[in-house]
């Protein structure tokens, strides 16, 4: 019968198929219900123990910048966040501690049995390179290591860890076959999991760390401090602002007095100049009286002589006539006299006196006294000079000075926030110590493990339908395939079909 035929098949058909082999397809199906059960009940059975942990936002979660003014910056993503953890429970190195904890050959007996096994295969490859007398030694250790890793692989099996859904509780389930061995692996691998969070998220020998940069801070600040007093101290300064401004104040008024003394010397060059202009335009001497008198003398000489001969002219006109040669002559000496004297008194004698010009002594009297005034002015003005440059000096030698006590005190003010900023550290790592001592984090403990009542495996029931499913469909499938396989003739239509033969007779099959 080919295929094609049997999809033509009718519900009849199928069901003569299913009563010619009933007695084949109840022995299959009660063969495999059979082995199913006998497995189910001969498996030893399987318990799975579970605890639950909740991973919520922490300290952990929180980083907090070196700067003095930096905000701590939260650092929260749940899916990382969760995803991190759960790498962390999955971790060998976390299997590996729970299994020296528990034991290797305690988890998983049959490790014990294969002990022979491996120690040669390890002989083996280790070869000649041991010696005879450590071969023992180093295939106990090898032995070791190699249940180590053999129990922490099917610790890693058996280990089954997820994320409940919209959630921050992870789930963390173990199978073993003896159920409190299952509850204590579960509890063991929560508490070394908080121990290696702490450890993982801790920063190494912090505390110590932020204690030693505080010492050495708090060291360079009173260095600091000490180098700012010793340069107040050798410049002798109490103030720095209050000396620039008392030398500013100084430096200024005497800037302005130089200002007034240059001024002055101006002025009193312009008057030298112009008075030795106006000496240069006057006369250094000039007359200062002049008598004008006549001959007093020759003239009262002369009107004694005239008196004398006019008396004797006149003795004369007594004794003589006028025309006498006597009175003639005496006449004649008058008339000369008379004009002799006439003559005397037109004439005038003068006297002249000349000194030094008043105007010219007091132009002088004046340029000397400017001069001399000029040479204090510019004496002064080199006194001034010369105390402005040094008022101007020890500006500047207080601005060099205030830089350094400016750089003195950014170092100190420098040393001050970071000892603060790191003795704050210092502090927040002593709390975060004493924090992880006390094993606060953000994971906590929702449920810890107990030993399952009910084992996992093997479901009987579940295995038990499985198993008439199986028994059912494998029986009918058997039953169809044994019945396309037989190709012996049934019906007189077989006959004519395949070998074109009309049939004569046929005989009834009889029922007992």
């Amino acid at each position: 019968m080919e295929l094609r035929e049997f999809k033509t098949l009718s519900l009849r058909d199928i069901l003569d198929v299913i009563f010619k082999r009933k007695s084949f397809l109840l022995l299959f199906f009660l063969t495999v219900i059979l082995a199913v059960a006998g497995g189910t009940f001969l498996i030893k059975p399987v318990y799975e123990a579970s605890a639950q942990i909740l991973i919520k936002r922490g300290r952990e979660s929180v980083f907090v910048p070196a700067g003095r003014d930096a905000n701590p910056v939260i650092s929260y993503n749940r899916e990382e966040l969760i995803n991190s953890e759960i790498e962390i429970l999955k971790s060998r190195s976390l299997a590996e501690k729970v299994v020296l904890m528990m034991g290797a050959t305690v988890l998983y007996e049959k490790l014990k049995d294969s002990e022979p096994g491996i120690i040669a295969s390890i002989s083996k490859r280790l070869g000649d390179l041991l010696a005879s007398d450590r071969k023992e030694k180093l295939t106990a250790l090898q032995r070791r290591t190699l249940n180590l890793d053999l129990a922490t692989s099917m610790f890693l099996k058996n280990l089954d860890i997820e994320c409940i859904k919209k959630s921050n509780v992870v789930r963390i389930t173990f199978k073993h076959h003896d159920r409190r061995l299952a509850a204590m692996v579960v509890n063991n691998l929560v508490d070394i999991y908080l121990d290696e969070h702490l450890a993982i998220h801790k920063r190494p020998e912090s505390h110590l760390f932020f204690q030693e940069q505080a010492d050495h801070l708090r060291d360079k600040l009173h260095h600091a401090e000490g180098q700012l007093k010793d340069l107040k101290e050798k410049h002798n300064i109490t103030s720095l602002e209050q000396e620039r401004e008392i030398l500013l104040t100084q430096a200024s008024a005497l800037r302005a007095e130089r200002n007034r003394t240059l001024s002055q010397e101006v002025e009193t060059e312009k008057r030298i100049r112009e008075y030795r202009r106006q000496l240069s335009a006057i006369p250094k001497t000039i007359a200062q009286d002049e008598v004008v008198d006549q001959n007093q003398t020759l003239i009262n000489v002369l009107e004694a002589r005239l008196v004398e001969l006019e008396l004797e002219e006149k003795e004369l006109r007594t004794k003589y006539t006028d025309q006498s040669r006597l009175v003639q002559n005496v006449r004649e000496e008058i008339r000369i006299l008379q004009e002799k004297l006439a003559a005397h008194k037109q004439k005038s004698y003068g006297r002249k006196r000349s000194g030094m010009n008043p105007t010219y002594q007091n132009l002088q009297q004046e340029l000397y006294h400017n001069e001399a005034e000029l040479t204090a002015i510019a004496a002064r003005s080199q006194t001034q000079k010369k105390q402005l440059n040094e008022y101007m000096q020890k500006i500047a030698e207080l601005n060099q000075i205030e830089v350094q006590i400016n750089h003195l005190k950014n170092q100190v003010e420098v040393n001050r926030q970071n000892y603060k900023l790191y003795l704050a550290k210092f502090e927040e790592s002593r709390i975060s110590d004493a924090m992880d001592a006390h094993k606060i984090t953000n994971v906590s403990l929702i449920e810890a493990a107990s030993p399952p009542i009910k084992p996992v495996s093997p479901r009987v029931i579940v295995n038990l339908l499985i198993g008439i499913f199986l028994g059912a469909i494998g029986g009918l499938g058997l039953a169809f395939t044994r019945e396309f396989l037989d190709d012996s003739f049934r019906r007189p239509e077989d006959v004519e079909e395949y070998l074109n033969l009309p049939v004569l007779a046929s005989i009834p099959k009889l029922k007992l």
